[in-house]
């Protein structure tokens, strides 16, 4: 009896939480489609019609960043100049940093279903949370580059690099591309280290059905 109540909350819990990770996931395609839009209307829109909306136009602007959010001044945000090939990189950047988490949560999605099913230690099992400890991983190599490089990129449209650097506070401004986030890296390690432990236990499991 105690068997199948525990049994019971176990798959509730999977559902639960493969459902959460179902919205999450139509939440990233719907943010993928937003960046294909307006890739599309960057392309399509030229630079001087934006800079020229920018110039006559009430515009006002914000950088967040780690929870600190700075309001431009109204002269600093009328100045900004609009370069299409900035935004589009910054377009393409986001896309792939979309895409990398996005794979991520697909795979545990995947996990959480077969969890559900009763499908615990089995070889699909320990590839698909394998896959996430290496996407875990690559976001520890490049994240640090992604985040620099979207910084570099508002900096350089709203070109605060010589604002800064007018204050006489800021001597010198420098951007570090590379780098390891080794709180992800360490959290690749241990999915993966679990990934092998399921692995084996889909070795034990095909053991024990093949001699039972």
């Amino acid at each position: 009896m105690e068997q199948t109540v525990q049994r019971k909350e176990f798959r509730l819990l999977t559902k639960g939480l493969r459902t959460i990770f179902t919205i999450i996931m139509v939440l990233m395609i719907f943010s993928l489609t937003m960046i294909a839009i307006l890739f599309v209307g960057v392309m399509v829109v030229t630079e001087q019609e934006v800079n020229h909306f920018l110039a006559k136009g009430s515009v006002t602007a914000s950088i967040h960043f780690e929870g600190v959010e700075m309001m431009l001044a109204d002269q600093v945000a009328r100045d900004i100049h609009y370069t299409k090939k900035d935004i589009v990189t910054l377009l393409f950047t986001a896309t792939i940093y979309i895409a990398i988490l996005l794979l991520m949560v697909i795979q545990v999605r995947n996990v959480l279903s077969n969890l559900s099913k009763g499908i615990i230690f089995s070889l699909a099992t320990s590839k698909k949370i394998e896959r996430i400890a290496y996407g875990v991983m690559v976001l520890s190599l490049t994240v640090n580059a992604f985040r620099t490089y979207i910084v570099y990129l508002m900096m350089q449209q709203f070109q605060l690099e010589s604002l800064f650097v007018k204050t006489d506070i800021v001597k010198d401004i420098s951007y570090h591309f590379t780098g390891i986030n080794w709180t992800l890296l360490l959290c690749g390690l241990v999915i993966w280290t679990i990934a092998r432990i399921f692995r084996y236990g889909a070795f034990l499991q095909d053991e024990y059905d093949a001699t039972a």
